[in-house]
């Protein structure tokens, strides 16, 4: 007889695992039914020499058809709607033939969804710049100035930080594994953990900063209560969080790098900074690129940590684009407001899908896919 822990008896486990256990055999046997179906169909009816890699490309053309694609389409359906916590019975096929709108979605709908997010409408005109939240740091304009200045500082302590580290590791040193270890920890932290224990590290009180600023006199600060500090904390933290992905992917393009090259350019009189110029940088340009990509759309939508150290304050202080969209959509006061909220998300998306394509051409991330 298994003891219980926390309430949950070894019986309830047992039971549990029994209705479980049938139900991911069952669900495995029916897909590979499925692929061996459809291996049969393309090798045999429509006769593809490649069916075997087809069928196996299924299962992930299934998941990104489910999982991606259909919310990305359903959200700009949302953006769309009126939906909202007053509306959400007329969206219900139980109750829509109640509701006395003409139409669920429309094209009026979309536009008055958009302008919310840019400016405030009144009596039909656009006055000003709305806020979205409020105090008059929560325009749009404004917002996207202060993401932008996030992901900026955020990005370049990552790469500068996560290079050094990286150069570091990639020399003979004693007990490089441990340090690798040591570094890769905040990476591998749970983020909700990782962002209340830093939060009681601000505490103006108690908190370890400030205890540490003590050791040299300087007075303790109200970390999380002032705009400018707590913006610098948060900013902190994710930094913290972000430099072990850069050392990862910089010291495994490091190691890739043959030493020949070095040897080569410091037998021609080539000193430490010509190599790591003309020989270290341009070779990770293939990693960098793909790197600075995903940290830049990483951090612009960096919400979790925002929400659970300030929620955007002090005074909505430290609030990013994607915080703002929250607390606007989804916030305490707000009327839980999908089709304004879906809008907002894909005038984001549109913001990073411009960034990464200038980006990815400007700096020669496809070039050796056009040599090629």
């Amino acid at each position: 007889m298994i003891e219980g822990l926390g309430g949950l008896t070894g019986d309830a486990i047992i039971t549990t695992l029994s209705q479980i256990i049938p139900l991911i055999i069952g669900v495995v046997i029916f897909i590979l039914a499925l692929e061996f179906a459809l291996y049969n169909l393309l090798a045999k009816v429509f006769k593809l020499s490649n069916a075997l890699a087809y069928t196996l490309l299924a299962p992930a053309a299934v998941a990104i058809l489910v999982f991606m694609i259909y919310p990305l389409l359903f959200n700009v359906l949302l953006a769309f709607s009126d939906l909202k916590r007053e509306t959400f019975g007329c969206y219900s096929p139980v109750s829509v033939a109640t509701c006395n709108l003409d139409h669920l979605y429309g094209l009026d709908y979309a536009l008055d969804n958009f302008t919310k997010v840019f400016f405030r409408v009144k009596d039909g005109q656009i006055v000003d710049w709305g806020r979205l939240l409020q105090t008059a740091g929560s325009t749009f304009p404004a917002l996207l100035g202060r993401t932008i200045l996030w992901t900026f500082f955020n990005v370049i302590f990552h790469f500068s930080l996560g290079l050094g580290l990286a150069l570091i590791m990639n020399q003979k040193i004693r007990f490089k594994g441990l340090y690798r270890a040591l570094i890769v920890i905040p990476w591998a932290l749970p983020g909700v953990i990782t962002f209340l224990t830093w939060k009681q590290e601000f505490h103006a009180q108690y908190g370890f900063v400030n205890i540490l600023l003590g050791t040299f006199g300087i007075e303790p600060i109200s970390w999380l209560r002032d705009p400018l500090t707590a913006f610098i904390a948060v900013t902190f933290v994710n930094i913290w969080l972000g430099v072990p992905f850069y050392m990862v992917m910089l010291l495994g393009g490091l190691q890739s790098i043959s030493p020949e090259y070095y040897e080569a350019a410091q037998m021609d009189g080539a000193g430490a900074w010509d190599r790591f110029r003309f020989i270290t940088m341009p070779l990770l340009r293939p990693i960098l690129i793909p790197a600075v990509t995903l940290d830049v759309i990483w951090t612009f939508n960096k919400l979790d940590l925002i929400i659970v150290m300030t929620n955007g304050g002090p005074q909505e202080s430290t609030n990013i684009l994607v915080s703002a969209l929250y607390n606007a959509a989804f916030g305490t006061a707000a009327t839980q407001r999908l089709g304004f909220a879906s809008a907002f998300s894909i005038i984001i998306f549109i913001i990073l899908f411009i960034f990464a394509i200038v980006w990815i051409t400007t700096s020669g991330g496809l070039k050796e896919i056009y040599d090629k």
